[in-house]
C-alpha cells in the first residue's frame, strides 16, 4: 500500500470530524434504532448520507453527490434507487415531513420498519412504488460510513477531496465548553484538538476552520 501524504494538522482535524461524526450522526441513528423511533431514523438516516456525500464531492453536496454517494458505497440498488430516495425521503420527508412523488418517473416510497421486511422492491400492485424498510436503510448507511472512513484514510484522492471539504466549510458539529464556543465576534481561535469536555459543555457548536498555516 501506499503512503499517502496526510499533514498533521489535517490529520488532528480528520480525527476530530470523524470522532464527532460517530458521536452525533452514527450514535443518534443507533439510538433511533435501538428506540424504534421510525420516521427519525429515516431521516437522521438521510441526513447522514447527506452529510458525508458532501466530504466525498469535496464540496456542499448536491443531488448528484447524495446519488453517487449511494452507488458508490451502498448496496447496489440503491443506485438504481437513489435519485428517487433523494427527490421523495431528501426533498419530501426530511425537509417537509411528507413523502413526495419523483415526479419524473411517478415513483414513491411505502416504508416498513422490521428487520427482514421488503425493501427496496416495488410492490406487487404497482410498479412505481417501492418499500423503504427503515432499518435496512439506517443499517446500510451505517455500514457504508465504515467502508467510507475507512477507505479515504488510505487513498490521497478521497482524503484530498475530505480535507477540500473540511476547510472549506469551516466548520462541522462539535461539543465544546461554553468558554470556547462563545467568544467575542472580533476574536479568532484555531481549532483541530478535541477539547475535554467539562461540566458546561454543550452538545452544539461549530468547529471553526484552522488557521492557514495548516
Amino acid at each position: 500500500m501506499t503512503d499517502i501524504i496526510q499533514l498533521p494538522d489535517d490529520k488532528i482535524l480528520w480525527s476530530e470530524f470523524h470522532h464527532y461524526f460517530t458521536a452525533f450522526v452514527v450514535g443518534d441513528i443507533k439510538k433511533s434504532l435501538q428506540f424504534d423511533i421510525q420516521v427519525g431514523t429515516i431521516i437522521l438516516t438521510t441526513i447522514g448520507l447527506e452529510c458525508l456525500s458532501g466530504y466525498y464531492a469535496g464540496q456542499e453536496t448536491n443531488r448528484q453527490h447524495f446519488v453517487k454517494f449511494m452507488k458508490d458505497f451502498m448496496p447496489a440498488d440503491y443506485g438504481y434507487l437513489g435519485d428517487d430516495i433523494y427527490e421523495c425521503v431528501r426533498n419530501g420527508l426530511a425537509h417537509d415531513y411528507v413523502i413526495k412523488q419523483n415526479n419524473k418517473n411517478q415513483r414513491r416510497f411505502i416504508f416498513t420498519g422490521k428487520q427482514g421486511e421488503q425493501h427496496l422492491f416495488p410492490h406487487p400492485k404497482n410498479q412505481n412504488v417501492f418499500y423503504l424498510n427503515r432499518v435496512a436503510y439506517a443499517n446500510d448507511f451505517l455500514e457504508a460510513q465504515n467502508i467510507y472512513f475507512e477507505k479515504t484514510e488510505s487513498n490521497q484522492y478521497l482524503w484530498d477531496k475530505a480535507m477540500q471539504r473540511l476547510h472549506n466549510q469551516k466548520g462541522f458539529l462539535t461539543v465544546r465548553p461554553e468558554n470556547e464556543f462563545i467568544i467575542p465576534v472580533d476574536n479568532v481561535i484555531n481549532n483541530g484538538t478535541v477539547l475535554s469536555q467539562s461540566e458546561k459543555s454543550f452538545p452544539t457548536g461549530t468547529s471553526i476552520k484552522p488557521s492557514d498555516n495548516i
